[in-house]
């Protein structure tokens, strides 16, 4: 199962994050910034996953197989670990 990425709208941190993942072939979901603004299938999706009181407090998140990766740096640092390339 390919990695994906649960990112908000209008989120640099998570912008920055699809570039790190460039050379990984990952599903990417992006979720309205406001809470309100949410449908009921992001909401059931979120869930699913997991992650519904993280992604509220903290984005992106990257699920990779059972392991959730939440935020900017720790991404970054899974894809350096992982020997995949990104440019800054």
């Amino acid at each position: 199962m390919k990695p994906i990425l649960f990112t908000l709208t209008h989120c640099p941190k998570c912008e920055a994050v699809k570039g790190y993942l460039r050379k990984v072939d990952y599903s990417w979901y992006s979720l309205p910034h406001d809470f309100k603004d949410w449908q009921e299938f992001d909401i059931k999706t979120v869930k699913e996953y997991g992650i519904f009181e993280d992604i509220q407090e903290n984005a992106p998140i990257l699920i990779v197989g059972d392991k959730k990766i939440i935020g900017q740096l720790r991404i970054k640092k899974w894809v350096q670990d992982e020997g995949f390339v990104y440019t800054s």
